[in-house]
């Protein structure tokens, strides 16, 4: 199929949901992520978590899915209603109506698309499996990326207990904060009730699932995470995809189990397709991914496409502190299509490109418009070019729905104003991030180092 028939596929998908509402997204029934180390549990990557009762699982494990609260957000949809948790896709389909935003591509995809009518028909309030299933079963990570945070990462953990929350109004990460809001996550030696509820309840999600997701912190140093594959083993599911994420910097015994497991799990037909993430290169994509050796990044994502035969996804959470070698990450990823891309139609190193925009103080607006412009158009010249390819035997190439991501990035650094106000909270939280971590931020991104001194003298 051709990128132009593609696209026409997903704009002609894109009018019957909108048939349904202005809001309808099938990703609030069928996709659930669900942080079992401190229960908290969302529909879609965009929308911030919401904790999952513990009165409600222990009544019905399937809460886990199928909370109050995700019930409620499922009839407004039906209703025409735009839930506040997912102003991403209102922000994008507000910049132009001919954007395909990620309700779009979700309800569209193949985990989703055959049970729309289903969907598009059924009572709010009626428990349902998800197709789309996303699990986190520990906090434990060897990073502590600069946009990240304690509940997610336990080296983050340790920094904020070490030496306190960071001096920002936003994303300080207090641990009284974690404490009352029920973020804190559970000790690997304490009782779980929401790993226990997943034991319960997985089984007879398993034959629903299209998509299995693990990821983490880092799945591959959750014991549970082995368990589950473990499982996958034993009890094979036709057609299911597997997905785990891994951030290719552990210890190299656990880059080898996972090999092994991912090939033996292909041996009984289970494909098992492996994420990773980055969006910008060398020291300053180390200094941002605190933790991360890219040199071992580039190796192992090397192994991972020699050894298996997974596609190894890359996943972007493009920030500030990527824009300046992003276009050196995307030259990353059209050399590893030259040399794993055998063929146009598979494509085993697929891109997503995603804005952050938690932390403020991190996010790209933060720039001055003029910058941004100027950066946005020399993304958007270089990408364009790689929508065809240069020699017949490299079938290297940017995809139409990539390049509709990346065009959506680029309006958004075009049009956007600057967020001013977050720029002392930057100043403050480099320099305590470069004190904690031992890093050198001036060093580091040379583009940058007049901010510090700038944004500083305007806030005095």
């Amino acid at each position: 199929m051709s990128n132009e028939q593609r696209i026409q596929i997903l704009e002609e998908k894109r009018e019957k949901i909108n048939n349904v509402s202005c809001s309808f997204c099938t990703a609030k029934w069928l996709q659930t992520t669900l942080m079992l180390q401190n229960g908290y549990n969302h529909s879609c990557h965009h929308p911030a978590p919401h904790k999952i009762p513990l009165e409600e699982i222990a009544a019905d494990p399937a809460a886990l899915h199928n909370s109050k609260f995700k019930k409620e957000q499922r009839a407004k949809m039906l209703d025409g209603e735009r839930p506040k948790e997912c102003d991403y896709c209102w922000n994008i389909e507000d910049l132009d109506k001919n954007y395909f935003s990620d309700r779009h591509y979700k309800t569209s995809d193949t985990w989703a698309w055959d049970r729309f009518d289903e969907i598009a028909t059924c009572d709010p309030n009626k428990n349902v499996y998800p197709s789309y299933l996303e699990v986190s079963f520990s906090n434990a990570c060897n990073f502590a990326c600069a946009y990240c945070s304690p509940e997610i990462s336990s080296k983050w953990m340790e920094d904020v207990k070490q030496h306190g929350p960071y001096p920002t109004k936003h994303g300080a990460h207090h641990l009284d904060y974690l404490e009352k809001t029920g973020k804190m996550p559970y000790k690997n030696r304490e009782h779980n009730p929401y790993v226990e509820a997943f034991w319960k309840w997985f089984p007879d999600a398993l034959p629903h699932l299209k998509v299995l997701r693990i990821t983490g912190g880092e799945p591959t140093m959750s014991k549970d995470t082995w368990k589950l594959l473990d499982y996958l083993l034993e009890n094979p599911q036709k057609g299911l995809d597997v997905a785990i994420n891994t951030n290719a910097c552990v210890e190299n015994k656990l880059i080898d189990k996972l090999i092994e497991k991912v090939n033996k799990l292909a041996q009984v037909g289970v494909k098992v397709d492996i994420y990773t993430s980055l969006e910008s290169t060398g020291a300053q994509a180390e200094y941002a991914r605190d933790g991360l050796q890219y040199g071992k990044w580039l190796i192992t994502v090397d192994r991972l496409l020699k050894e298996t035969n997974s596609t190894v996804a890359i996943m972007t959470t493009i920030n500030m502190l990527s824009l300046p070698s992003f276009i050196d990450f995307m030259m990353l990823v059209m050399d590893f299509r030259k040399e794993y891309n055998k063929t146009f139609e598979v494509n085993r190193i697929p891109l997503s490109v995603n804005i952050m925009r938690w932390p403020p103080h991190l996010q790209c607006t933060l720039l001055d418009t003029d910058y941004r412009i100027k950066t946005a158009n020399t993304i958007e010249k270089v990408c364009e070019q790689w929508l065809k390819y240069y020699t017949k035997e490299k079938y290297a190439r940017l995809y139409l729905e990539e390049f509709d991501q990346i065009k959506r990035f680029c309006d958004y650094l075009r049009t956007s104003e600057p967020a001013i106000e977050h720029r002392q909270d930057f100043v403050r939280y480099i320099q305590a991030y470069d004190k904690r971590r031992h890093k050198n931020f001036a060093d580091t991104f040379p583009q940058y180092e007049h901010l510090i001194e700038e944004w500083n003298a305007k806030e005095a």
